[in-house]
């Protein structure tokens, strides 16, 4: 027997790393992402079929082990998948697997499996990679769209309305960064001082929920405003770097209506809000100007 199934990556707009600490998040679906084949197989086994060239972790197939055992699947399968999502830009691609992985195992063993089991099951899966995830990527994989989310058991999950498309020129600084990597020092560095750091991540939960308002409404020039708001914190809060800097400063220079770094930062991408599609290439063309990579994201409902 054969599954398969599939899995978009995700834009944080707004509200990372202050979801970890119970704070809104604003989240978007990408039209990119993962899909995964699995079949019964005498042994078990995970590998990446497209991009060439990529080996899976070892923890990937012990995941997808303890994620079968969960479902009730056959332990012994062959996946094997095809991502359009670049490792350790901060586009989820982790999630992505998770959620494709669950809804195609739960193919293979006969169950059904709603948005919210697939969240959860992907949830369980990310924890192999990223220490103690928010759980915003698997909920805005699975469910699509746009969401407001907000941490807890169960999480509050809010769909948010577009009144119109939203474009995004989504830059990468070709540096690949763990989220782990980025989270785990802010906790200590929050648990030394929640003085300094408490006030930060509230007012970019603020900016979440703002931006939420902000794009039912259509209103660019807001949601502009918070992407320039949100970069200025997430860099005091340590989580930038030069060259996530840089690539704001040049998406902000060829035009961008408000830019920001997107995920957990250290390095991964940026993203830079357009007027519309013709825009976002504009940015795009600058940023391939500097010889970066980059690619126009249309974000609906």
């Amino acid at each position: 027997m054969r599954a398969r199934a599939s899995a978009p990556g995700k834009i944080l707009l707004l509200g990372e790393h202050a979801v970890v600490y119970g704070h809104p998040a604003l989240a978007a679906a990408l039209h990119r992402g993962v899909r995964i084949e699995i079949a019964e197989s005498p042994d078990a086994s995970i590998a990446v079929r497209s991009p060439q060239g990529i080996s899976p972790p070892p923890e990937l197939l012990e995941a997808a082990l303890e994620m079968a055992e969960r479902i009730g699947a056959p332990a012994r399968f062959r996946a094997e998948i095809e991502t359009e999502l670049p490792l350790g830009a901060g586009l989820g691609s982790s999630a992505a697997v998770g959620v494709a992985l669950a809804r195609a195992l739960s193919q293979l063993a006969g169950r059904a499996c709603t948005d919210e089991r697939a969240t959860d099951l992907a949830l369980g899966f990310e924890r192999h990679f990223h220490g103690a995830p928010s759980g915003v990527d698997p909920a805005i994989s699975a469910n699509g769209g746009v969401i407001l989310f907000r941490r807890g058991e169960p999480p509050r999950i809010e769909r948010v309305r577009l009144r119109a498309p939203v474009f995004l020129c989504v830059a990468l600084t070709g540096i690949a960064r763990g989220t782990r990597s980025t989270v785990l020092p802010l906790s200590e560095r929050r648990a030394a001082r929640p003085d300094v750091y408490d006030p930060m991540l509230a007012s970019l939960g603020e900016l979440a929920r703002g931006g939420a308002t902000a794009i039912e409404r259509g209103d660019l020039l807001d949601l502009g405003a918070r992407f320039d708001q949100a970069q200025e914190v997430l860099r005091l809060l340590g989580v930038s770097c030069p060259e996530l800097d840089d690539l704001v400063g040049l998406l902000r220079k060829a035009g961008a209506l408000g830019a920001k770094l997107t995920g957990a930062g250290g390095g991964g991408a940026a993203i830079g809000l357009a007027r519309d599609r013709g825009h976002a290439a504009a940015l795009s063309e600058a940023v391939a100007s500097a010889r970066l990579e980059s690619f126009v994201a249309e974000i609906a409902s």
